[in-house]
């Protein structure tokens, strides 16, 4: 992280640009949708889509895993609705969990005799591919970070962003996603359903219309209270995807409701975002 929460500067940023892609929505438009009419939700199939990211090349999206598909979708939703050109926007993407499904096939393809791993997998691999895929298909010329925290991602993720925007005094990108524990990794993560979220942030004051404003300030983790969600798919989707731990966020968004979310960053501390419209 670039610079502590104790930092004597306010860290404040503006909202730009959301995306988001999961369970029953493709979108932001469709997850407002379901969080502002909760019987929505009982009449939904609970499938989550196979997001096709028209900006990746079309060989290289068929070559794409789904992790990679989910965070460059949502990250290029959030930059088409800023208005922003991504050569300009520096990057934060985050998983708690990374590609299991890559992981288990290469730990299992290890213990057979010839251990010959397929190279386009093995280049998939690594935590930092979508932020690989998404500056190539982008053309993003700035920062490109990786971060891996399990539950504790979002909140670290979205602080690296925040200090970055403001310190460095450019816009932002910050993408969480986690997609379903895949075979053997589902007796170690209960997480059975994909997400992906974006939050594009510009320094406070850069944007003439922003969707909000986030101001940071420490806390403790104690005070780190699951949200109310409308739904009980999207309780277990908060509970057990580390990148659906910004859910509370979204849904105050969404609501456009002034007021405090905070987010676990360790067992003892916890980053409060202070949201106002």
């Amino acid at each position: 992280m670039s610079t502590p929460l104790s930092n004597k500067a306010p860290i404040a940023v503006d909202l730009v640009g959301i995306g988001a892609w999961g369970p029953a929505f493709n979108n932001w438009a469709e997850l407002q949708t379901l969080f502002a009419n909760p019987a929505l939700g009982e009449a939904l199939q609970w499938a989550t889509p196979v997001p096709k990211p028209e900006i990746i090349p079309a060989n290289e999206r068929r070559r794409a895993p789904l992790p990679v598909r989910a965070a460059v979708e949502v990250s290029w939703q959030a930059l088409q609705q800023s208005g922003l050109a991504s050569s300009d926007v520096a990057c934060v993407f985050g998983s708690g969990l990374g590609d299991t499904e890559i992981t288990d096939y290469m730990c299992r393809v290890l213990t057979t005799a010839e251990k010959q791993l397929s190279p386009t997998k093995f280049h998939n691999s690594v935590h930092n591919a979508a932020a690989g895929y998404w500056t190539i298909s982008s053309g993003c010329m700035k920062s490109a970070n990786s971060i891996a925290a399990y539950q504790n991602t979002a909140g670290l993720a979205l602080l690296e962003a925040m200090i970055q925007c403001q310190q460095h005094h450019e816009p932002v990108l910050v993408t969480l996603f986690d997609t379903a524990a895949h075979d053997a990794y589902r007796q170690i993560f209960a997480c059975e359903q994909s997400f992906a979220a974006a939050l594009l942030l510009v320094p406070a004051g850069a944007a003439n219309a922003p969707i909000a404003r986030l101001l940071m300030a420490d806390e403790t983790a104690a005070s780190v209270i699951a949200p109310d969600l409308p739904h009980d798919q999207l309780d277990k989707l908060y509970r057990d995807n580390p990148a659906a731990k910004v859910l509370g966020l979204l849904q105050q968004l969404a609501a456009k409701r002034s007021g405090d979310c905070v987010f676990e960053l360790s067992p003892r501390r916890a980053l409060k975002l202070v949201v106002s419209f």
